[in-house]
Order: C-alpha cells, then structure tokens, then sequence
C-alpha cells in the first residue's frame, strides 16, 4: 500500500460561503505523462502551491509552474512505478463511472471536464429538497438583539427545483413572512444558498487507498442571486395556465408537509408567499481538487442546462440526467 506524504491530510478550497484552502493530494497523471515522472517529481518545495498562494493572495506570482500540475503534486517517493495507474489525459466525463474501489493501488482519477461539472452541479439541484440560506441583517429590529446590521445569518430553508417551471436553475423557496430569512430580503438583503452531497457519505467508496470515506470529497455548491417573488399576478405568469398550481405540485412533491403553508391557504399559521432565488453566480467545489473542479461556474451553461439535454450551442448538448454524483446509482 502506498505511503501518503504528510500534507494529504490538508486540502484547500474556496468558496463563497466556505473557508478558503488548497488541496494537495497527489493521485492524478496523464497516460502521456507517465515517462516523465521520474524526472518531474518535486525533490525541493512545491512550486505549484507557490505559485497558487501568490495568486489567491493577490501577489504577482514569483514563478508560474512549467510543469503540468498534476506533475508537480507528485511529491512523493514512489517504490514501484507499475502502483500508479494512468488515464488518458482527456477529462472524464462521467465521474461516476470510475471505480474508487482499488484499495491497493494508488486511485485512477481524472478531473472530469468543466461542462460536466455544471451538469453535476445542476444535477446536485435538481436533486437536493433543503438548502442553508444566508442572508444579512440590514437594519435594527425590535424582533432581534442590538447591533445586528451587516451581521450574515444562516438558516435552513425547503427549496425545490422545478424542470416544469423554466428549469434554468433558479431554486423555488416557499417564503413566509415571520421568517428572518425573508424578513432581511424585504429589507434589502441578498441571498447566498449552499447545497453539499455530505449526507450520501455513507453511499460513496474511499477515493484514495487506505483514506477513509471523506464527506470532504464530495460535491457542494454556492448560489448567490436574489429573491424574485412570484405571483399569477405578474406578467411572466399571467398567461401561464395553472402557474400557481404547478408550484404548488412541484413543491408539494418534495415537501407534502408544505400544504399545511402554502400561499393562500386560510387555516395556515402564517402568511406566505411563492419566491424564486434568481441565482447570478454559482461557486462549485467538486471536492478535492486533484480529481475535481472548484471555481466560479459558467452561468450561460448554469442557466442552458436542462434535465435531459442543453439549449443550443450549450456544452456537448447533454442535460444534467446524462450525469450521476458519488454513490449513485446508475
């Protein structure tokens, strides 16, 4: 079994609602890449994480690498060349259908492409019911303690994505009114939403041989935006028939529980209303770095992609069903 260096234990990402890090595990080559190992491998420092810590710190990096980057984390001593297993250098496609099941050699992975990451993304959406929402306080109020204004609060929030209505990734939320939530959006207040794999650990396979399954590894999502209300009064709505009705069948098959709140419903304990988070910009974090993608996503492929195929002239075409997240079944 392959001994680790002392870093794999330390990743890094960055993110709009996350902490900012790096990651450093050092498992990904090139079938094209293979001969040069030797040669390449980093004896003194890591420049590549140089280089990094320049640009995520606003410093003019020192040195670029010249070296791929899946090289330069190569940072080990390797006893036996024929533990490391190549892939072609093309990205993979489907995640998924790798197998993370090879305890006794080092894990065959490539980072799959960036569209396939927004479809993975999209698919994390489609599929996710609950989502944290952050929001800022933007003024005292007699409902919360002092000195709150420009202080973030994250809560939980019901969330549904609707294919039916529009299905260009902006999240349906059932806003009521004596929620702190909603109450700092009417006061001005965008919206940040973060969604994770984190509760299908126990579904997925150890990534790399002898390290544990890590909820550190799966995919999670940030989408900011703001809250758009939506009304059958408005004119986006007005000449859909059944617009009203086909939130609330959307949103009542992922939250039965819901009926009991839904706009316009007299015996319910509050007040609501329908709202969509228009989402403007989306921050992936695909898991550890070496095997996946982490940054900003394009939001012309956010907004173009459908369930079973993209608009014209999005991606390769493909819809986010085409894609399956860890410990899915085919």
């Amino acid at each position: 079994m392959a001994k680790f260096p002392r870093y794999l234990y330390g990743f890094l990402t960055a993110g709009a609602l996350f902490s900012t890090c790096t990651s450093a595990i050092p498992f990904v080559i090139g079938a094209s890449q293979q001969a040069a190992l030797t040669d390449n491998a980093v004896n003194n420092g890591d420049p590549l994480k140089d280089f990094i810590s320049d640009v995520a710190n606003d410093k003019k990096p020192t040195s670029p690498p010249t070296t791929s980057p899946s090289i330069l984390r190569l940072a080990f001593d390797i006893p036996n060349s024929n533990n490391i297993h190549t892939t072609s250098d093309a990205a993979i496609d489907n995640p998924a259908d790798v197998n993370h099941n090879d305890n006794d050699n080092l894990a065959v992975l490539a980072r799959p492409s960036w569209f396939t990451s927004v479809l993975l993304a999209r698919r994390l959406l489609a599929l996710s019911t609950t989502a944290t929402v952050s929001t800022v306080y933007q003024q005292s109020s007699r409902h919360s303690p002092a000195g709150l204004q420009g202080t973030p609060i994250t809560l939980p929030e019901y969330i549904a994505d609707c294919n039916s209505l529009g299905g260009a990734g902006n999240p349906i939320l059932l806003g009521l009114y004596v929620s702190t939530t909603f109450q700092n959006v009417a006061s001005g207040s965008n919206v940040s939403l973060a969604i994770d794999w984190w509760s299908h650990l126990d579904k997925t396979s150890p990534l790399y041989p002898g390290f544990p399954p890590s909820a550190a590894g799966l995919p999670r999502v940030s989408l900011l935006g703001y809250i758009e209300r939506v009304s059958a009064d408005t004119e986006e709505n007005k000449n859909q028939k059944g617009a009203v009705e086909e939130f609330e069948r959307c949103f009542l098959a992922a939250h039965p529980d819901s009926k009991a709140w839904l706009p316009g419903n007299k015996d319910s304990p509050h007040s609501g209303f329908w709202a969509r988070l228009v989402v403007t910009q989306a921050y992936w974090i695909g898991g550890f770095g070496d095997i996946q993608q982490i940054g900003w996503i394009n939001m012309t492929e956010w907004k173009g992609i459908r369930e079973e195929s993209s608009l014209p002239g999005i991606g390769d075409g493909r819809g986010w069903a085409s894609v399956r997240l860890p410990g899915e079944e085919a």
